[in-house]
Order: C-alpha cells, then sequence, then structure tokens
C-alpha cells in the first residue's frame, strides 16, 4: 500500500472514518501522514477519563494538529439511552480529579483557530483512571461537571471563532448562570440542548427542584444565532417555568421543540409567544411530542387548532413545519409525577385539532414548499 498512487491514497483516506483505522494509515510514512491528518485530527473525541482529556491537551498544544480540529466531541456513547444508576458511590477523589483535568482540556479549547462546533454529551458514569471500571456518579458530581464544563466552554466563546453548541442529557439550573448571561457579541449561529428529565432526576437526586428555566442556557439576543433545538427526549419537560420574555434573535430560521409544554393562557415568558416574537424570520418550525397544558380536569381544554389558527395567520415567513398528526396531547400536571395524560379529551377536540393542523399544512403548501 505504500508504493499506491498519491491520488489513489487520498481518496482511500476520504473513505476510512474510523480513528483507529486513520491513525494506523497516518503512521506509514511521510506522504501518509500528510494526507490522514487534517482528516484524522478534524474531529476530536474526549471520552469521560482523565487519560482521554490528557491526550486532547496534548494534541491542542501541538500546534501542527490543533490547526486541523473543526469540531470537538465530548463523551459520545453510540446507541446508549440515558439512564440514571439506581446506586451511585462517594466518587468524590476521582471525581474531583476528572473534572480538574477536563476543565483544562476545554479551557484549551480556544487555542484551536479552526474550532466551529462543540458538542457536550453527560452521561452519570466515568472510566477510573486505576482499575479501568466504569463508576457511576453521585448527583453532586454528575451535576458540578456539567456547570464546570458549560463554564469553560461559554468563557471560550469569548475568544473563539465557535459558531454550533450541542448540549445533551444536560439538568438546568434553577437561576441563570453569570457566564451565560454576560456572552454578548459571539459568533454562535446554532445551539441545541437535550434536557434530562425532572422525573428521572428527582427519584436520583431526592429533589423535585433541579430542573430550571427552559432559558438558562441560551445566549443573551443577538444577531448572529439562526437555530436552536430544545429537546427533553426521556419525557415531558417537568418545569413550568419557561422565562423566555428576554430572549429575541432577529436571525432565527429554525426552531425544533421537543416533548415541550405549552401555556394553557400565553404569556410573554411562553414558548408559544417566543415563536411568535420571531415571525418575521422563521422559516422552519418543528414539533415532536409537545403538548398543551390543562390547569385541571375541569378547565376546559386551550385547543391546538387555536395555535395552528394563529400562527397561520402571524408566521408569514414559515415555508417548513414538521409536525405528525396526533403528536400533540394535552397533559395535566402531577406534583408527584411531573405531567401526565389529559385522558378526558373528546373526539371532537382531536377532530378539531388535526383539520386546523390540515388547513395550516396546506397552506404553508400553497407557497410551493415543503411540508412534513
Amino acid at each position: 500500500m505504500r508504493d499506491l498512487p498519491i491520488e489513489l491514497v487520498s481518496a482511500v483516506v476520504q473513505d476510512v472514518s474510523a480513528t483507529v483505522d486513520l491513525l494506523h494509515l497516518r503512521s506509514l510514512n511521510r506522504s501518509y501522514r500528510e494526507l490522514v491528518t487534517p482528516h484524522a485530527f478534524s474531529k476530536l473525541h474526549i471520552k469521560n477519563s482523565i487519560q482521554s482529556a490528557q491526550n486532547c491537551r496534548q494534541i491542542i498544544g501541538a500546534a501542527s494538529l490543533a490547526i486541523h480540529v473543526r469540531e470537538v466531541v465530548y463523551d459520545s456513547r453510540d446507541n446508549e439511552h440515558f439512564r440514571l444508576p439506581p446506586d451511585n458511590i462517594d466518587s468524590a477523589d476521582a471525581g474531583s480529579e476528572l473534572e480538574e483535568v477536563l476543565t483544562h482540556a476545554f479551557c484549551g479549547i480556544t487555542a484551536l483557530p479552526e474550532i466551529e462546533s462543540v458538542v457536550l454529551n453527560f452521561w452519570p458514569s466515568f472510566l477510573c483512571q486505576e482499575s479501568g471500571r466504569e463508576i457511576c456518579e453521585n448527583p453532586f458530581w454528575f451535576i458540578n461537571r456539567q456547570l464546570t464544563l458549560l463554564h469553560a466552554i461559554y468563557h471560550g466563546m469569548k475568544t473563539s471563532r465557535l459558531t454550533a453548541l450541542s448540549f445533551n442529557n444536560v439538568i438546568l439550573p434553577s437561576t441563570g448562570y453569570d457566564f451565560v448571561s454576560s456572552l454578548i457579541d459571539s459568533p454562535l449561529s446554532h445551539i441545541s440542548v437535550s434536557v434530562v428529565s425532572n422525573a428521572e432526576v428527582s427519584a436520583w437526586s431526592a429533589s423535585n427542584n433541579i430542573n430550571g428555566s427552559l432559558g438558562a442556557l441560551l445566549p443573551p439576543s443577538n444577531p448572529t444565532l439562526k437555530s436552536i433545538v430544545l429537546r427533553s427526549p426521556q419525557g415531558a419537560y417537568h418545569s413550568l417555568a419557561t422565562r423566555l420574555s428576554s430572549f429575541y434573535y432577529p436571525s432565527l430560521e429554525s426552531l425544533v421543540l421537543e416533548n415541550i409544554i405549552f401555556d394553557h393562557t400565553p404569556s410573554f415568558d411562553g414558548v408559544e409567544e417566543f415563536v411568535i416574537r420571531h415571525k418575521n424570520t422563521l422559516q422552519r418550525l418543528e414539533l415532536q411530542s409537545c403538548a398543551c397544558y390543562v390547569p385541571d380536569p375541569a378547565t376546559d381544554v386551550r385547543q391546538w387548532s387555536t395555535i395552528w389558527q394563529r400562527w397561520a395567520a402571524e408566521l408569514t415567513s414559515l415555508t417548513e413545519f414538521v409536525v405528525n398528526n396526533g403528536d400533540h396531547r394535552y397533559v395535566l400536571f402531577d406534583i408527584d409525577r411531573g405531567y401526565i395524560p389529559h385522558r378526558e379529551i373528546s373526539t371532537l377536540v382531536y377532530e378539531d385539532d388535526s383539520s386546523s393542523l390540515q388547513v395550516f399544512k396546506e397552506e404553508i403548501a400553497a407557497g410551493q414548499v415543503a411540508v412534513v
């Protein structure tokens, strides 16, 4: 393989995705190293271990490698579902050492001259440096590690060219972080936040008041942000607090909401008004398993059809609307279980909702755009 034409080698390198294979190719000779290096180091993976974080620092410290890094991905675990451990151990010593090394690694991201994207995946376990075993974290260290890494990333954005952020399995604070609210004039154009269900967290941490506002990690209003994704894939978001009134992004074009609760009465802090506030620029809107809140079974529901009709009248820039028939629900709030399905909704209500949704989609389609 050492004697293959350079054009063929280049084609082979482009088809290799496994990092270990790329590193093997890179070690063959100088020509392979020059071809493989940009591909091998374009995405930097950091596992939740001390050794991996130390390796990352070495790459960041090598100018010949750092210049090729476009994306940093923390603790990606294929085909693993977020599951809080039934038991946890006192991981203070190992957890604090890991946290310190990770902090140094992520603070160093500002030294990556071409960095564009960071993806943080949080799992309640880490690899022990001494034994190599996976250790389940207690709630304090899990939440503290999130805070530390988020702080490092937001601090780094003040001087880096980072444009995309994704946070998965995050627990939102009850009050805003100063390091988030102070982030002004950043080049950020996309942010994605996937929230851990508070129903799971409360059972693990013995607290019912962990998750805070949806806006806790959103940057201050700025003209660069074009895409926002807010997800709670493990279940309906537990907290009623949205507190989005202070957020307005004059260039916002795409918004994705999953398992997000809409208020019974529209408020300036709510999600519905947040959507309306961006009616002049919003082009793509996607709803997945969202629900309307109903205060109690005796209260008349505020139908989805009312929301569809309002959006149809006001979202005049919308060109793509993604929502499945039957994927919009009504929920009640149970103090112990969080949001639960409201099962006493008449068939006529659902039929009216579906009919209004179809009309909304047809009105968008009349502009000769794709409707999913």
